[in-house]
């Protein structure tokens, strides 16, 4: 990975992980809403008549959000290298939380019960391994650990190591750890923000081009 130990891989890295992880989230959230709406199931295809039938943005973009997610975390793991707002600690959280929020939409419904109960549960899924994190280290949930140049952050005495960035993925981490700007944070927040809205607004526009 020395090829990619660069500013440019992990600015880019951290880009990219984010802006495709919002597309697939946001792609998954609405297929799942939408076959929620039909009752909880629909399918598609086979020898069977169906008795609901999956609209074609739950057909074509269902299935591909999910390896889109997983190869979002790949890129940000690999590429960011503990730069910027680290993707992999946030991931399963937005996964189970925003799943867990379709599902207490869906269980106001008649019959219902079903789907208050799933979300809940995934809510809690989602809750506890961010509180671990937050709890681990605030600043680090946020900015990273790692400047674009592969130089640690000093962080407060009470950080602890982090469930999810276990290792640094190679990275060299040069030079003595620096307290962080207001460029590092602007930088770090910016991706993530301009990521998380344009990879929305580009699922809207997919969902809608497959006419969901």
């Amino acid at each position: 990975m020395t090829r990619f130990a660069s500013p440019f891989w992990r600015v880019l890295g951290s880009v990219v992980s984010w802006l495709l992880f919002s597309i697939s989230f946001t792609l998954l959230y609405m297929g799942s809403s939408t076959v929620m709406g039909l009752g909880g199931f629909c399918a598609s295809g086979g020898p069977y008549v169906i008795e609901t039938e999956c609209p074609d943005a739950v057909v074509a973009y269902v299935p591909l959000s999910i390896f889109g997610g997983l190869a979002a975390v790949a890129i940000g793991a690999v590429f960011a290298q503990g730069f910027g707002t680290p993707l992999i600690s946030w991931a399963w959280p937005i996964l189970f939380c925003g799943l867990g929020t379709a599902f207490l939409v869906a269980s106001t419904a008649p019959g219902g019960i079903t789907f208050l109960i799933i979300g809940i549960m995934f809510v809690v899924m989602g809750l506890v391994p961010l509180v671990l994190e937050f709890r681990a280290s605030p600043q680090r949930i946020f900015l990273g650990s790692t400047t674009a140049s592969d130089v640690r952050f000093v962080e407060g005495g009470a950080a602890r190591p982090s469930l999810t960035q276990f290792s640094h993925w190679g990275a060299r981490e040069t030079g003595e750890p620096v307290v962080a700007t207001a460029g590092d944070w602007t930088l770090s927040l910016g991706i993530l923000l301009a990521g998380v809205g344009l990879g929305i607004y580009l699922a809207t526009l997919l969902w809608s081009a497959a006419g969901g």
